[in-house]
């Protein structure tokens, strides 16, 4: 298998040495002058961290937390959230003007953006009705394709893609492509995960982030979890410094025993609050349907001649618009916040809603 994901990576991405950082090689020492910093801070407001100093070249530490987090076995590396673990991918395994990825639309748009800006082929096999994965579709496309990205719980879907069909998708593409698997918003259904499946299927990858369930969006940390194979040559790529030490020691509380306690309280407040929300919604007139969802949001379609979203904008309460998707027009897609903000936005709908009776009436 090993030998099939080598052949995958562009001959450019094979020559590369990585980046040889002053703090990759400076070795041990009593006075450091190797990396061209200042040996003495200019503000001294954070007297806990030496900001005058670059951080550790990788976050051993949090990949090693992150790590017996996950329960896995498999190699993880820290990186700057999961947009970059997806451009860092496909600048490792693709070619530009030459190679090409597969998405399942509709999908997280962030696959084929990044792709398009690096010259590289999108080819798509939509989801099915009720957002299933179209397996057969996506292995026939991936016979032509260096990778497959499947975003399970789905981003804007909001469902999971069972288990059974991410395997017949490994089986089918053991000789063509790696098949990464987006799992975003996993905390808010982990019985999903397939970071488990990495042993069997090393030719998958598994790109996990601290910015949904764990509130850490603004640090921005994700994780790229894989096999050694596929491992070796994202190592090639990854920047000299990517988490500033301030970033890393956020991560290491949120991922110690009372951190990760905090993370399921958290969680199972807001999955309590969603399906509750999810519930009302379905009673109102307005509401075409409200689909299941595995993540911190639900997707909602309207009824035909009712704008949801700009309902909700002019009472200024900001949701996503969805209608550019072809298969989810009237659709619209809402965070999950505190229970008094969505009481807000059933009560706006539950207004509307009336208004609109009182006008047919």
């Amino acid at each position: 298998m090993s030998e099939f994901i080598a052949e995958l990576v562009p001959q450019a991405v094979k020559k590369l040495i990585p980046y040889q950082s002053a703090r990759r090689i400076g070795g041990s020492g009593r006075v450091w002058l190797n990396a061209n910093e200042l040996e003495h801070p200019v503000q001294n407001d954070s007297a806990d961290m030496e900001l005058n100093r670059y951080p550790d070249f990788l976050p051993q530490d949090i990949a090693k937390a992150y790590q017996r987090y996950t329960r896995t076995s498999a190699d993880v590396v820290a990186v700057r959230g999961a947009d970059e673990a997806i451009d860092l991918l496909i600048r490792t395994f693709c070619q530009p003007g030459k190679d090409s990825i597969v998405i399942c639309s509709p999908t997280y748009a962030m696959y084929e953006f990044c792709a398009e800006s690096l010259a590289i082929e999108v080819r798509d096999a939509p989801l099915k009705a009720c957002f299933n994965l179209d397996v057969d579709k996506v292995v026939e496309e991936a016979k032509h394709a260096n990778m497959v990205f499947l975003c399970s719980p789905n981003n804007p879907t909001g469902n999971v893609i069972p288990r059974g069909d991410i395997i017949s998708v490994l089986e089918g593409t053991k000789h063509s492509s790696l098949v990464v698997v987006d799992e975003a918003y996993i905390e808010f259904e982990l019985g999903a995960s397939t970071a488990d499946l990495i042993e069997q299927f090393p030719h998958l990858v598994v790109i996990r982030t601290l910015s949904k369930a764990f509130g850490l969006a603004a640090v921005r940390c994700g994780f790229i979890v894989a096999s050694g194979a596929v491992m070796e040559y994202v190592n090639k790529l990854i920047p000299p410094y990517p988490m500033p030490d301030c970033s890393s020691k956020i991560v290491l509380k949120s991922l110690s025993e009372k951190g990760l306690e905090q993370v399921k309280h958290v969680t199972d407040e807001l999955i309590a609050t969603r399906d509750w929300f999810s519930l009302e919604l379905a009673k109102l007139d307005i509401v075409s349907e409200v689909y299941p969802s595995s993540t911190n949001f639900v997707l909602v379609k309207a009824r035909a001649g009712v704008d949801l979203f700009d309902v909700m904008k002019n009472k200024g309460i900001v949701t996503r618009n969805q209608t550019h998707e072809p298969a989810l027009q009237q659709c619209v897609r809402i965070t999950i916040g505190s229970k008094a903000s969505m009481l807000e936005v059933i009560d706006v709908l539950t207004t509307y809603s009336e208004e609109q009776c009182v006008e047919l009436s």
